[in-house]
This record gives structure tokens, sequence and C-alpha cells, in this order.
């Protein structure tokens, strides 16, 4: 089954006469055990498996048949014992042409293609759990986890998701109904609904009004409209159906979990009216653009009055829509989750949660990450110069939630210690006493918890988000600094470039040395086949080396133990002691299109507030917000809406509010491009 596919498909390009890409075929060893053949089957996966390969105008095989090719180079690898993986990214949005994109005197076609989104695991969870409250269900969706932010990209329904949908309906339904007897009476057990009881009572002749009743309550339950005529019909039939073949309880519970099912619970439809205007779109139905609205803010379905704007129609025009996203943003009751989640997969600091740090035990990076959640809180209060702030702040929340009561504790630790001194003192003569909650503000170089939060930490030390512990720690390992990620970030996320995948058959190690600090033993990537990709992150990753890799401060390296270390090879002793070598932060901002901001800098702090004046950065970072309240990634037909967004961030003072009220506003939020089926 294999090898007619890649002879078909693949052999025409990658033979001893052509080899494009250095890819031969006949040349390729299938023993998966040689290292470099797994690494070119591994690079086979990668081109199939994003469509790269083969190339546009050829043939093009069926999903099935790329699945069975991709699936027996995944086995032979795993039987092999090897293990290749790679950053998959959705198209990176970052490709696009920036100063395309925000020239105003730039015109391209508008390319928006209509689409359907399954509903994000979040807005599944607060959809069920407002029909079901108490109870818990299995989550069928997952985000696909290729781009930067989660809910990006629109996955299948398979098999296993059906199920889990199917199975959560029923334990709905099953929830809403659920009862005791007592006398003969069927009464509403805790969840049920009381007047849902009656669809499956015995006791209650099944009439015809009752079914109808039962169809238009679940309709407005699950999708907050009533059945069509031809809906009602259609499942009076299946109710119908059910009882009589499984009996009046089961029969009605299965008839009114299939409402749950239907493509409009499980899916978000972005399809437009028929009305097609002069330049080829399509504008969103009205409640389309309820259901848009509320999702791109909450994670729960519209409210009564949003759903009432569309239907009077006063979402019908662009002002329209800006004033029900402006209620929305303002309603102080209203949860907004989204909001903060766009921070937190922007910057990314809440994977600090998943670095394990064995050398500092103490380490909380929980409490690390609801700091810096607050501190984005009170920027966002602010909603002043936003980005600005979150670069360059050095105001700092430690502990906010926690720091009273670790203060208590500690003292009633402290006292319980001196207590037992007192009683014995030969035992505790050459003990300490307890350091509650001692990591969390050394992370940010206190001596305690500070009295009022937020705290302004020193100036020359701290500068906004990338400089909180939560973020530094989420781009480290486990003991020690990786210039090399935070330089990633700053590249990708703030100056818009894009960074190659490590090549697939490179083993991308620095070298174990522990008498050198990081900045040298990254000396090897200065290689020319390295440094192609390295200059893009090592000068704007370097400068982080003022902090250490749970975020302290430091201006001196860390003390090696030259007993703990690997022995040198021979004829090679560690002469070197790290304690005491200052710290050299010193980098570069490159490459950055922007030469107002190019040049060396001292420190990460110093760079932060460079970068933070920069229009492109600011430019670069309206783009991310783009993708996120879109859903997808930008392109050139998309340059209006986004510098639309930057003017009414700029004429609001840097307002986030203007920003997403803009965005959600903009043609590219409200009109779609129809998919013309070839002929």
């Amino acid at each position: 089954s294999v090898a007619p596919f890649l002879k078909k498909h693949c052999a025409g390009c990658h033979n001893p006469k052509v080899a494009e890409g250095d890819l031969d075929f006949q040349d390729l060893d299938i023993d998966m055990k040689a290292s470099s053949s797994a690494g070119r089957w591994a690079m086979v996966i990668e081109k199939l498996a994003t469509r790269e390969m083969p190339p546009e105008g050829r043939a093009r095989p069926g999903d099935d048949e790329v699945k069975w090719v991709i699936g027996w180079i995944q086995g032979e690898m795993k039987r092999a014992g090897k293990n290749f993986s790679r950053r998959q990214a959705i198209a990176n949005g970052n490709k696009v042409a920036h100063d395309k994109l925000f020239d105003g005197k730039a015109s391209f076609p508008f390319n928006n293609p209509t689409r359907i989104r399954t509903l994000s695991p979040e807005i599944y969870t607060g959809f069920s759990t407002d029909l079901a409250k108490g109870l818990s269900l299995g989550q069928p969706f997952t985000p696909e986890g290729r781009s930067t932010f989660k809910d990006m990209g629109a996955p299948k329904i398979d098999e296993p998701v059906t199920v889990q949908l199917m199975r959560n309906a029923l334990l709905i339904v099953e929830r809403q109904t659920a009862h005791k007897m007592e006398g003969g009476k069927m009464l509403p057990a805790p969840g049920a609904i009381k007047d849902m009881l009656a669809y499956i009572d015995e006791s209650v002749p099944l009439t015809a009004a009752l079914m109808d009743k039962a169809i238009v309550t679940q309709f407005q339950k699950v999708l907050a409209r009533p059945p069509t005529d031809e809906e009602k019909a259609r499942f009076t039939k299946l109710m119908e159906k059910n009882v009589k073949d499984a009996g009046r309880a089961t029969g009605m519970r299965y008839a009114l979990s299939a409402v749950y099912l239907l493509p409009e619970a499980v899916f978000r439809y972005e399809i437009g009216t028929a009305k097609v205007d002069e330049q080829g779109r399509v504008r969103l139905a009205p409640r389309e653009i309820a259901y848009a609205l509320a999702y791109a803010l909450t994670d729960k379905r519209p409210d009564s009055r949003l759903l009432q704007d569309a239907i009077e129609g006063k979402l019908g025009t662009q002002e329209g829509v800006a004033t029900a996203a402006k209620r929305l943003l303002e309603d102080p009751k209203l949860e907004k989750p989204r909001i903060m989640r766009f921070f937190r997969e922007y910057f990314g600091y809440d994977k600090a949660k998943e670095i394990f740090q064995d050398a500092n035990p103490e380490h909380d990076p929980r409490v690390l990450v609801e700091d810096t959640d607050k501190l984005i809180e009170y920027i966002l209060a602010g909603d002043r110069n936003v980005l600005k702030e979150l670069l360059t702040t050095n105001k700092a929340f430690v502990a906010y939630k926690t720091a009273a009561d670790t203060r208590k504790k500690r003292a009633e630790a402290i006292q319980k210690f001196e207590e037992q001194k007192r009683k014995d003192p030969a035992k505790f003569a050459n003990k300490m006493p307890p350091k509650i909650g001692r990591s969390i503000y050394l992370a940010y170089n206190l001596d305690d918890f500070p009295d009022q939060q937020p705290v302004e930490l020193p100036k020359d030390q701290r500068a906004g988000i990338l400089t909180q512990p939560s973020w530094l720690a989420a781009n480290a390992k486990t003991d020690e600094n990786h210039a090399i990620f935070r330089g990633k970030w700053v590249r990708e996320r703030l100056l818009g470039g894009v960074v190659p995948d490590v090549p697939i058959t490179v083993d991308a190690q620095l070298p174990e040395a522990p008498d050198k600090t990081l900045r040298e033993r990254m000396n090897v990537t200065k290689q020319e086949y390295c440094w192609k990709c390295h200059q893009l992150m090592n000068p704007v990753g370097l400068p982080f080396e003022m902090y250490d890799y749970f975020g302290r401060y430091r201006d001196k390296e860390p003390l090696v133990d030259l007993k703990a270390a690997k022995p040198a090879k021979k004829g090679k002793g560690l002469e070197k002691v790290l304690h005491g070598v200052p710290v050299d932060a010193s980098g570069a901002i490159t490459l950055a299109h922007d030469e107002q901001i190019e040049g060396d800098v001292k420190n990460a702090v110093v760079m932060l507030h460079k970068l933070a004046q920069s229009e492109r950065v600011e430019q670069v970072f309206i783009r991310h917000a783009f993708r996120y309240w879109m859903g997808r990634n930008e392109n050139l037909g998309d340059g209006p809406s986004l510098q639309q967004a930057q003017k009414a961030y700029r004429d609001q003072g840097g307002s986030m509010k203007a920003l997403i009220v803009s965005l959600l506003s903009s043609d590219s939020f409200l009109y779609r491009t129809p998919v013309v089926e070839k002929k």
C-alpha cells in the first residue's frame, strides 16, 4: 500500500535524477534504525501531514491514503525506537508581509472563506453545565495545538468525539429527568427539571400536545430558538418510534438528547446570508453575529438582550455591532474569561506550571502565575497604553492571594520551632527556623512579602511581563536558563519574525560544561549552519541572563559544585569556578525592520523599554490580537481591519477595549467570502 503511493505521488520529484530537497526515495532506507534515515522519514511525515506535499498542481491523495502512509512510517519508527517530533504550526501568520498589511495605500482582495468550527472546550463546558448544573461530563473537544492560540483551526468530529457527545447528551437529559417515587408519584431528584418529568411519566398521557411542548422546550433550552415546522415534525416521528421501541422513559430521553447532537449545538457557523455584495462578500447572519460576539468574550451563549438585538436588526450595521461589543465589555456582571485567556496564551507564562524545578523544592509556579494574572488585570483596569505597560511596568503582585495567610502560618511555625528549641536546645542547635513561602518573595528579590500591593520593584531590575518570574520560569529548563527559548519568543511575538523549525537531523543540544556560562556554551550556535536561525534568537534572548531560571534578578553567575559536576575529559580539568563572575546580559535588537530600535542593548530592561517604543512591535501585537479574536491567521485582505484596529487603539490612548471593539466590528469579523465549488 505504501510503495504505490510513494511511486505515484513522490518519486517524480524525489529520484536519482531530480532529488528535490536532497531527497531520493530510491536511496532512502526503510530501516528506521539508521538515524539519518529516520530523520528523513520524519520529514516525509511532516510534509504529508501539513499537505505541503504533493505540491499544488499535482495529483492530490485522499485523506485516508495520507493517514495510512503516515501510520506506516510512525509504526516503523516506533519499532526502531525512534521518536522524532517537530512543531507543526498552522501556516505561520508572521509570514504575511507586515509592511503590506499596514500600508494604507495598498489594496488586496478580501479573502475570508466561510467556515464551520466546533465549539471550544471551554464553550462546550459552559454550555453543558448551564443545562445540567453539577454534572461532570467528559470533554469531547480538544484544541489542535498547532498554533499560537488554542481556539484556531477547525478540528473534525470523528468517531470518539461523536461517541462522547452522544454519551453527554444522554447524561444531561437523564439528569434533567432524574426522579424518585413517593406514594406512587414521580418527584424530581436534585438537579432535575420538574416540568420535564411529565415527558417520561407513564401516568401522564403522551399526547401530541405534550410531545410538541417537549420539543419546543428542549429547542429553546439547547438552541435558544423554537424549532421549525420541519424539525418539529421530524422529532415527533422520532419520539413516537423511540417510545414504541424502547418504552416511555428511555424513548423520550433518547429523543430529547438528540437535540444536543444537532449541528447547531456542536458547531459555530460562519456561513453568512445569501446576499452577496459588490465585493463578492456575504455578511454573517444576525444570529451568527450574536453568537460570534458572545463567544469572542465569554464561554457562554449570547444573552437574551444580544439575541433580541439580532432579531430587531440592531446588529445590521458596524456601529450596531460595536455598540453591542462595548455593552458586553462594560458589563461588570458578565464574566469575560477570554480576555485574560488571550494574554495567558500570548505571553505563555502559565507554562511555568509545567516546568518542574527540582533544584528549588519550595518553588510554587501556581502562585507566580496568579501574580501575573493579577498584574495584567491591574493594567487592563487602567486601560491606558496597555502594551507599553505590559512591557515596561516595574510593579508586581507577590502572592497577593496568600501573602497574609502565609505570613500567619510562618509566624506560627516559627513560634512552634522556638518552643521546641527551648525544650531541647541540643537537638535544634544546628537547625534553622522554617522558611514557609520564602521562594515566592525571593523570586522577586524581596526580603519578605510586601505590606501593600502592587509593589514597585527596582526599575533597573524589572520591566513588564517578560521580567515576571512566571514568564522567566516558563521559558527555562528545570535547573538552568534557556536564552534560546526566550529569544525565540521575542522574535516571534514582539518582532513578528519567523524562526524556522530545528532541522530534523540536527541534535539541538548545547554542550555540558559546568565551568562555562550559558553564553559561552552557546558559542557553538555561531557556526555558519546554525547561525542562520540563531541570529534571530540569541541577541534578543541573552539579555534575559540577568535573571535565573525561576525569575530572580542576578548580577553574578551561580556557584558551580565541581564535585557534583560530571568528570571532565582526560587532560581537561574544571579549573574555572563561575561563582563571582559578573553576568553578561548584553545583547542586541537586530533584523527588526525598525531602525529606531535596532542596536546593542545593555540588558533585558533596556531592551524591553526600546521595544515598547516601536510602532512595529505595536502592530505585531495587534496582529496577534487579530488571530486570537478571529480564530485564524491574517492575510493581506485583512489589512484595512488591522489598520483600523491600530488607529482605534492609538486614538483611545492605548486602550485594549477600543482595540477589541474595533476587531469585533471589523469587516474581517463580520464578512465572509463564499466558497465556490469548482466544476
